[in-house]
């Protein structure tokens, strides 16, 4: 980045970024990660830089990106990663927005290099493009998904070095080209009796055929005094996942059941559940989690690593409210609880929470505390510019 502006002077004028950096202070005082951002204007497109620098492995990640109009007709937006360790070019990432008629196209193509040490991630060297069309129709939306090469799933790339870190994009390029993958269907705004609203998504592949068919419906139950609940299913082939979605009067919550359907020659035999979660939002960004998994494994699938050693359940708060300078305040703390052990098997005490100091400057700090073993804190800072 600093050499495009020694390169296009004018870049300069508009010269923004941010500096954000995080040190250790328990168990042991250290350098933690910093992230230098940059970015300039140059005829009307914006160009920015990313440098991530991660514990003693040192500048592990490197973004570049370009985001402007293309000829008054679409929005383009373009993301490169580079390992600089390797050095290497790792994923990219294009995005192009345009409507026609009453339809809005999204046209996503994504890249990704040859594994290189310390570097890995699954397909590469491949691409492909992923074309999401939305519209509506008499208040109803539909929109369709199709892939060629790719998908809009999580693709995550990991460095391991004397740590392991991950950067996650949108798109997943499939080996094979461009080539027909998948294709999704969605309706959204379908209005029943009663105040009763649905939602619908269908999803294929090339290879399996059918992948998911989830239904969604909003206020299906409204007992009273403005309490109602909505259910959520997804079919898999081999699985099913359901959903309650109550809400009441500005508490909005969601129950998550997740399991599998036990089957044999076609006919269903039982549900295995493995674990749920029960959320709740009060206002905004005040809200209470709680997640218990009956077989961590299965759970984690879905979720991701969330638990630590034997622990299969936590109770997590957040809180935010207004602070200095007309920003907010953040707080999330999280208990995380084993099957045995004392204070009802409480193994760790998490805390993150962030202060701003001016209007372009912000504080952080985390801490966590395990019931065998050394706590752990660190303080951060964010400064605009």
């Amino acid at each position: 980045m600093l050499l495009s502006l020694i390169a296009f002077p004018s870049l300069a004028q508009g010269l923004s970024g941010s500096w954000t950096a995080e040190v250790t202070i328990l168990p042991s005082v250290g350098f933690s990660s910093s992230t230098l951002s940059l970015s300039g204007e140059l005829s009307g497109w914006t160009i920015s830089g990313t440098g991530y620098w991660l514990g003693t492995d040192g500048w592990v990640w490197q973004e570049l990106g370009v985001k402007g109009n293309l000829l008054d007709m679409a929005d383009l937006e373009w993301t490169l990663l580079f390992g600089p360790l390797a050095p290497a070019f790792l994923y990219s990432l294009g995005t192009v927005e345009f409507s026609y008629e009453n339809t809005n196209f999204t046209v996503y193509v994504a890249t990704v290099g040859p594994n290189v040490p310390g570097y890995f991630f699954s397909g590469g060297p491949s691409g492909g493009m992923v074309i999401l069309a939305e519209t509506e129709f008499d208040g109803i939306g539909f929109a369709s998904e199709t892939g060629f090469g790719a998908r809009l799933s999580q693709f995550t790339i990991t460095y391991t070095g004397a740590n392991t870190y991950t950067k996650t994009y949108p798109v997943d390029p499939f080996p094979g080209g461009l080539q027909f993958t998948y294709q999704q269907l969605s309706l959204s705004g379908i209005t029943l009796c009663c105040g009763i609203s649905l939602e619908a998504s269908l999803a294929f592949t090339k290879e399996a055929g059918f992948d998911h068919l989830t239904i969604t419906a909003y206020d299906l139950i409204s007992p009273c005094c403005g309490i109602s609940i909505g259910l959520s299913v997804t079919f898999y082939p081999d699985a099913k996942e359901l959903s309650l979605l109550p809400s009441w009067e500005g508490i909005e919550g969601c129950f998550t059941l997740y399991g599998d359907v036990n089957t044999r020659e076609g006919l269903i035999e039982g549900i295995e559940i493995h674990g749920f979660k029960l959320a709740c939002e009060f206002g905004d960004c005040n809200r209470v989690e709680i997640l218990t998994a009956l077989s961590v494994a299965e759970v984690e699938a879905v979720v991701g690593d969330v638990f630590q050693g034997d622990e299969f359940e936590y109770i997590k708060l957040s809180f935010c409210g207004p602070a200095c300078c007309g920003g907010s305040y953040t707080l999330e703390a999280a208990a995380y609880f084993q099957e045995s052990g004392p204070l009802f098997g409480l193994s760790r005490l998490t805390v993150e929470a962030s202060f701003p100091l001016a209007e372009n400057a912000v504080l952080s700090l985390s801490f966590s505390a395990h019931t065998s073993g050394d706590p752990s804190m660190s303080l951060g800072w964010s400064i605009s510019f």
